[in-house]
């Protein structure tokens, strides 16, 4: 099977029904991003014992097409972009990469200096096609896959996540799969996904998993996870409610990883209340058992696949997360995030690393909007190797201006 669904991927795009389609629409996202930080000793870019400033910008096109049909719809998604680093550490790895028969990526231009590089390319980041009938959808594809209920980690997002600080979360990464969504009731579904392994890596294993979720009275939702992702079996659930006109949920996942044979919990626990000015508080607990513990042992967990790739969010195993957002004009919206990481030393003393991201999004029109993000974290630095210490003290101080529009 692993060798045969690519090619009925490819034959699925090619046979994209354009002309039965009731409905072509093709739109587009065109965003400018900006940010300059300032590294200091300890942070990431602090070079020959003076502050730098560090800085990168991106512009990037998304091209939009999707068709609907009688019994189906389909859509093609082509990112493009051009992103420019003086200083700045690049981006690393992506979840997606793991879950992708094949890039269907490329590089027209790829210039590397000293300190900066810039780079300008393309990727496909969506092409999928998804039958539907009564009670049965099926989708051949590349497909973003969002599972789970956390609202900054999500165990059971098992093919990946977005960061609890990330900017860009328009769109989730599409990846190469074979996705079913069985509809038993009004209030179930059951969702079985097939993974193929990426073409160019033998080391890595094919992915299948099956998702249930279920609807529990009128304010709670059941959902289990079961299957193997990577080669590493995993399963989980989650219970989201409210009490009292406070929102709560736990969700979690036990794994065993296969090259280690090692077992681990990764489990979260929030809240969400929102007052009656309408600011919404959120604070959420993160425990995953595989992360560091020590500040000795952050080095080690930089080298773990699941951290390199994002499938592991924190480098610590504890972390707390709180945020305030509120719309402060029909036009205004803000929001306050707050990361707490603690970690142990070498004679048991815990030390604690903090992140701070305060936002700013003005909506300039039905289409558009402009951001502005300043990003502010403290704790221990790096180390003489440049290891981290901390979960955020490596970070330096930074803001972002970012202008996106639709069309």
């Amino acid at each position: 099977m692993s060798g045969a669904l690519p090619h009925l991927l490819l034959l699925a795009l090619v046979a994209l029904p354009l002309g039965t389609a009731q409905a072509l629409d093709l739109t587009g996202r065109f965003s400018m991003l900006g940010t300059t930080a300032r590294a200091g000793a300890g942070d990431i870019g602090y070079l020959d014992g003076e502050r730098q400033t560090l800085t990168a910008d991106q512009q990037s096109l998304r091209l939009m097409l999707d068709g609907v049909e009688q019994h189906g719809e389909w859509s093609l998604h082509l990112d493009t972009a051009r992103l420019h680093l003086d200083g700045y550490p690049g981006p690393g790895a992506h979840s997606s990469e793991l879950f992708r028969y094949r890039e269907w990526a490329g590089e027209w231009l790829d210039e590397s200096g000293e300190r900066s590089s810039t780079r300008i390319g393309y990727a496909l980041d969506r092409a999928f096609y998804r039958y539907r009938t009564d009670n049965l959808t099926m989708a051949l594809g590349r497909q973003p896959l969002d599972w789970g209920s956390g609202r900054f980690w999500q165990p059971l997002n098992v093919f990946g996540a977005f960061s609890p600080i990330e900017l860009d979360t328009d769109f989730k990464p599409g990846i190469d799969a074979l996705s079913v969504d069985w509809y038993p009731s009004a209030y179930s579904s059951l969702t079985a996904a097939y993974v193929p392994a990426p073409k160019e890596n033998e080391a890595l294993e094919e992915s299948i998993a099956v998702y249930y979720r279920r609807n529990m009275g009128m304010v709670s939702e059941l959902s289990l996870l079961a299957g193997s992702v990577l080669g590493n079996r995993v399963g989980g659930g989650a219970f989201e409610s409210a009490w009292k006109g406070m929102g709560w949920r736990v969700e979690g996942v036990y794994y065993h990883l296969e090259e280690s044979d090692e077992t681990a919990l990764f489990w979260i626990a929030g809240i969400d209340h929102q007052f009656t000015n309408g600011t919404l508080l959120t604070a959420e607990w993160y425990h995953n058992s595989h992360g560091a513990s020590r500040e000795g042992e952050i080095g080690a967990t930089l080298n773990d696949p699941l951290v390199a790739y994002g499938l592991q969010p924190q480098l610590g195993r504890r972390v707390l997360g709180l945020s305030l957002a509120r719309d402060l004009t029909p036009l205004l919206h803000g929001s306050y995030t707050l990361l707490v990481a603690p970690l142990s030393d070498e004679t048991d003393q815990q030390h604690t690393s903090l992140l701070h991201q305060f936002n700013l999004t003005y909506s300039v029109s039905n289409e558009s909007d402009l951001l502005l993000s300043c990003l502010i974290a403290n704790g221990k630095g790096v180390s003489d190797v440049e290891e981290p210490r901390s979960e955020f003290g490596h970070l330096p101080a930074s803001l972002s201006v970012r202008l996106r529009f639709y069309f």
